[in-house]
């Protein structure tokens, strides 16, 4: 049987999703023209928990071509299967509610968030397509239109005390900034970046899969509830805090946590930098990185140490995302008007 979370008193939903487990979720191809295959690994912050993974059977979309579009929110995320088909999944259950797209959206291609409005205690999707934002709402089932957005969005939005973050860029072809989206009012916003090494603002050429990028890139990820963004140019790793201002303004204090080595072929003549992208942290604080998402490492403060995952096999993966295990059914999410 499957609770619906409304039913449930706030601080007991919170301290359930608390104890879960924290895992990483990777959309791996073992070789070209190969089947795509779910795998699982990293349960529980635990250190050991990163050594063998697990595959994912989900006869949903056993056989068919599928892409992880969205991060995680309270155990679920977005999928598209063939493109054309959107569904929100919660892989620890095995739940799935199927989403109607709208002709302006068409295909799945540019869905890139999932968020919680704890105003409505709702769940909302956002779909970027032609410069036009749609959003989503489980408990209607309705899309809006929120109309054109000056930017372009990079990976998946990063759900967060009830916004969704994404970095983003207004002219450039690699993320120079920050963007938010409150899913309560349903209004952007760009957020003031850290306070960057002026000195470092020349691109660097980085290493991804078989292809070279400049990349001057930013990339977000969690720390607990607080927002982190990692800069390609000089490794470092900041964490946001907001403080609402008297004048209903929100103030952005960003604090350095770290600076990571860069992590190359080792060659004096022609050093090719590898891109990174940090993923999540350890219960003891040690940062799981993914490198040109073909392997993993893990950096504790001074160095990196090979992550040997068993049963991941080898070959790149084409994401790999952080979910926390809930028990929150997809189709537990329904408005007054979908009650009996």
């Amino acid at each position: 049987m499957t609770v619906a979370a409304k039913y449930l008193p706030a601080d007991l939903v919170s301290d359930i999703l608390s104890r879960l487990p924290l895992k990483s979720l990777v959309r791996f191809r073992e070789t070209e023209g190969s089947e795509s295959k779910l795998y699982s690994f990293g349960g529980g912050h635990q250190e050991d928990s990163f050594r063998v993974a697990v595959a994912i059977d989900c006869p949903l979309i056993r056989g068919k071509p599928f892409e992880i579009k969205t991060g995680c929110c309270h155990g679920m995320l977005c999928l598209s299967i063939e493109d054309n088909i959107l569904v929100l999944w919660n892989p620890s259950i095995g739940d799935c509610r199927t989403i109607p797209l709208p002709e302006e959206i068409g295909v799945c291609g540019g869905v890139c968030g999932l968020g919680f409005d704890p105003s409505i205690d709702d769940y909302k999707v956002v779909s970027f397509c032609e410069k036009q934002v749609f959003i989503f709402s489980m408990k209607t089932s309705l899309w809006r239109n929120l109309g054109e957005l000056p930017y372009s969005l990079f990976y998946e939005g990063v759900p967060a005390n009830g916004c969704l973050y994404w970095a983003a860029s207004k002219s450039h072809t690699f993320a120079d900034r920050i963007i938010c989206l409150n899913l309560s009012d349903e209004t952007f916003r760009e957020v003031s970046p850290p306070p960057f090494d002026p000195s470092i603002s020349r691109p660097i050429w980085f290493q991804e899969e078989d292809e070279f990028v400049v990349v001057a890139e930013l990339n977000l990820l969690l720390w607990g509830d607080s927002v982190c963004v990692f800069r390609q140019y000089e490794q470092t790793l900041w964490v946001m805090k907001e403080e609402k201002e008297e004048n209903g303004g929100v103030r952005v204090i960003w604090t350095k946590m770290m600076t990571i080595p860069k992590i190359s072929n080792q060659e004096s003549r022609f050093r090719i930098y590898y891109h990174l992208h940090p993923k999540c942290f350890t219960k003891s604080g040690k940062l799981v990185v993914s490198v040109m998402r073909k392997w993993f490492v893990m950096y504790d403060g001074q160095r990196y140490h090979d992550l040997h995952i068993e049963g991941l096999g080898d070959g790149h993966y084409q994401k790999a995302i952080v979910y926390t295990e809930s028990l929150i059914s997809p189709n537990s999410i329904r408005g007054m008007n979908d009650i009996d």
